[in-house]
């Protein structure tokens, strides 16, 4: 196919011309040849190509909208662990409601005794005893005096089941004035996560409507033109739902967790506008430098799109590193991620060349008044006198004459930003992870502050006869009463409730029934003449198998709590005389669950580590830079895992970010953040590192093409760097502390990466390196050669072709 040339492809050809030395250099790497033949295919067929998104956009839009009912805001049990084993057996054996949803009463001014209030409370347990699949409904009694009550709730369905009820629940509840004195809130596990659910999507929906006007406003001020701001919104805006709609049939057949869609806001708002605007700013200089369009398109998507093509497969290693976690949580974010990073490279590497193969030299029309000018001012500088002698061209040969005072330096910020790491604490995400006013977290507080004992999160113990025979002989009913006086003398707990030890049990005369007496009432069948005991071991016993029941005075995830599971796992036999026994409840799930997350996360880092370093080596051809990437994204983490431990651990900023430390982070964070930060962090070092990679094949002179590289990509790395912290930042302003976590370990990874590595270390490692940046073994060390003369661009043009 032949082009027309415009009145000034003459200059055009000149200036091509002109490279053509340097860039025959280029053209002969096989990478950068494959990616101009194919940067010519999408020019050629460009429409074909735009019109493809359009039809799978609008395919796309219905089903992007409906993934939030696909999503739930569980996903963090551990099918296989021993507390999971505990809890099913109180479901499948002891008839546990599988389970519970609670409605919490409270009224500044009216008791509970008052006939409203009474009459509030009664109306809406008997709604609920109507309720399809509740099994029980309870009301708490309080004091007289009290303002606050609750329903208990019991349910046969799982939580997720009831999870998708609570809309419909809430509709059935009265409301307003007339419908009582106490105002209601819905809260307990379910209701707690469908909370999550809800103020997830609508963090998501307002960060987007922050994040895109404010990203459009720098967009214009870094292009100057309407049409170059609107390439890198469009396509965001096109990869999002199409990303989304992919996610939409693997959440309908698995299940997966509502902070995909957080996932999908960040990262794919973030890296969409990125790689857009790194492909339209290259593309805007290949038509400064004399190309035309159709190979100004080419040499784009071989130069800049390999970079985006490299680092979208580094963010995808890092996605995929979750899955060797062996969660349900980590499993959906990782896939949603894979397929929102997908959905953004290929949008990158097909629509935006075609956009751009459309738009023509028409990307720069539409010139924002006074900015636009000053943008056109800049270019003519460069053209005029040589973009080699720019601020970031010196400011690379500045950090070069000194690089191991700069290595130092950084190295030690870097080290005093990680430093509070070494006292990180872990622990399991509650209703506090919720805004304060959040229903559910409200509703849990005021019913702990007027039942203490609700808060109690007890162990659970199941025991179990070694040969089968029933637990209720009195050979079998002896060993219990010895296990349970063991459990007792343990440290830190506060109480042991068992069939032979039953405090709360009196007999006739008002004193505890004698164990011996227990034993033989359930021994002999008596028990059952007892309502009291019949409904005692109807709930705590079946067969071979009892429950008992430990309240601690260790807090959920403190050191003492996960001590004392671990005595009781590692030690019952000193107690048990045969009987055997598995600890579950909710200190023990937390600690199994923890422990199995960073059991499986070595194998996470391996992975990642590894994939990236091979990935780098078959881009760089070099042994070093993998290496060094490698070494420097790990700092540049733990620098952000610091600063997260100093504000959301030990509690700094709280009130200016809306939160309430619990004195830990959320167990989850610190693999989600590794894993989706390493891949982000490289993003910037791989666009960097692409483009001095260009430059030294060009002139096999390093110091040159270090500073180049730093000169050519500075300032686009820079305005990336700033909207991706843009669409990351606006989520630390949400609701849910998980994503304020998030939201934070992303931004401050980027800026950490985008100035401290990029601007510092990179430079100053790569000078010290040498030649050694492009050693592979099995191949010749290259030889350096003097730096290149560059004549202005202007004279180029004018030579003979």
């Amino acid at each position: 196919m032949q082009l027309q040339e415009k009145p000034h492809d003459a200059v055009v050809a000149a200036g091509e011309a002109a490279g053509a030395e340097s860039d025959g250099k280029l053209h002969t790497h096989g990478l950068y040849r494959l990616g101009f033949n194919y940067g010519h295919m999408i020019y050629r067929f460009r429409w074909v190509v735009i019109a493809l998104w359009a039809v799978g956009l609008a395919v796309s839009l219905p089903f992007a909208a409906q993934l939030t009912s696909k999503l739930t805001g569980g996903g963090y049990s551990i099918n296989n662990s021993e507390s999971v084993g505990v809890s099913n057996t109180l479901v499948d054996r002891l008839h546990a409601p599988p389970s519970t949803l609670l409605v919490a009463f409270h009224s500044d001014d009216t008791a509970v005794t008052d006939p409203a209030y009474e009459g509030q409370v009664n109306t809406i347990a008997a709604k609920f005893r109507d309720y399809p699949h509740v099994t029980d409904v309870s009301i708490a009694v309080p004091d007289d005096n009290s303002h606050t009550t609750y329903i208990a709730v019991n349910f046969d369905k799982t939580s997720d089941y009831v999870e998708q009820q609570i809309p419909d629940i809430t509709n059935m509840l009265p409301s307003g004035p007339a419908a009582g004195p106490a105002k209601v809130y819905l809260t307990g596990s379910p209701a707690i996560y469908a909370e999550f659910t809800s103020i997830t999507q609508h963090d998501a929906e307002r960060a987007e409507m922050f994040a895109l006007p404010v990203a459009l406003l720098v967009l214009l001020i870094v292009f100057g033109s309407l049409l170059a701001a609107l390439t890198p919104l469009t396509l965001a805006l096109v990869a999002v739902p199409v990303a989304m709609a992919v996610i939409y049939p693997i959440a309908a057949h698995n299940e997966m967790s509502v902070f995909v869609l957080n996932v999908a806001t960040i990262v794919g708002l973030g890296i969409s506008i990125d790689y857009s605007l790194f492909m339209t700013r290259r593309f805007r200089e290949e038509l400064g430098s004399g190309r035309s369009v159709r190979d100004a398109v080419a040499w784009t998507v071989s130069t800049a799109g390999e970079a985006i093509l490299f680092s979208g497969l580094t963010v995808m290693i890092g996605f995929a590193g979750m899955l060797l976690i062996g969660m349900q949580f980590m499993t959906s974010i990782g896939l949603g991620g894979m397929c929102v990073v997908g959905a953004a490279v290929l949008a990158a590497l097909t629509l935006l060349p075609a956009l751009l193969s459309v738009l023509g030299h028409r990307v720069n029309a539409l010139r924002v008044p006074l900015i636009g000018k000053l943008v056109a001012r800049r270019s003519h500088e460069i053209a005029a006198n040589g973009e080699q002698r720019g601020f970031w061209h010196g400011w690379a040969l500045a950090v070069m004459r000194r690089p191991i005072l700069i290595i130092i330096g950084v190295c030690a910020l870097l080290v005093v930003l990680g430093w509070p790491i070494l006292s990180i604490s872990i622990g399991t995400p509650t209703s506090s992870s919720l805004p304060k006013s959040a229903s559910a977290r409200t509703g849990i507080e005021l019913i702990n502050a007027q039942f203490p004992n609700t808060n109690e999160d007890p162990v659970y113990i199941i025991a179990t006869t070694p040969d089968g025979s029933s637990m209720l002989t009195e050979g079998n009913l002896a060993k219990l009463d010895s296990l349970s006086h063991w459990l007792a003398g343990r440290a830190h707990v506060a109480s042991v409730t068992s069939l032979t030890m039953l405090p709360q049990m009196a007999s006739a005369g008002g004193q505890a029934i004698p164990t011996q007496q227990l034993i033989a009432l359930y021994s002999s069948g008596a028990y059952a003449q007892n309502p009291a005991l019949a409904q005692v071991v109807g709930s705590t016993t079946d067969k071979d198998i009892t429950l008992i029941t430990l309240n601690t005075n260790a807090p959920v995830d403190s050191a003492e709590g996960k001590a004392l599971i671990d005595d009781l796992r590692g030690h019952y036999g000193e107690g048990a005389e045969g009987l055997t026994m598995q600890v579950g409840g909710f200190q023990a799930i937390s600690l199994d669950f923890n422990r199995y997350l960073y059991g499986n996360f070595p194998k996470s880092i391996a992975f990642i580590l590894g994939a990236t370093f091979i990935l780098l080596l078959l881009m760089f051809r070099s042994i070093l830079l993998p290496l060094k990437a490698v070494v420097m994204n790990v700092l540049s983490v733990c620098a952000a895992y610091g600063v997260l431990v100093f504000i959301f651990q030990q509690g700094h900023f709280d009130t200016q970010l809306g939160f309430t430390s619990n004195g830990f982070i959320d167990s989850t964070v610190p693999i989600l953040l590794f894993c989706i930060l390493f891949g982000l962090s490289m993003d910037y070092e791989v666009f960097l590192l692409s483009r001095i990679r260009e430059e030294w094949l060009r002139t096999h002179n390093n110091r040159y093409a270090v500073a180049r590289g730093l000169e050519k990509t500075g300032g686009v790395i820079t305005n990336a760097a700033l909207l991706f912290i843009i669409v990351a930042g606006s989520f630390i302003f949400t609701g849910i502390v998980i994503m304020k976590e998030t939201g934070l370990g992303m931004t401050l990874a980027v800026l950490i990466d985008a100035t401290i590595i990029r601007t510092l270390l990179v430079p100053a490692t790569m000078r010290l390196l040498g030649r050694w940046n492009w050693w592979l073994p099995g191949r010749k060390l290259p030889v350096e050669q003097p730096a290149p003369v560059e004549q202005p661009p202007q004279q180029l043009a004018e030579q003979p072709v």
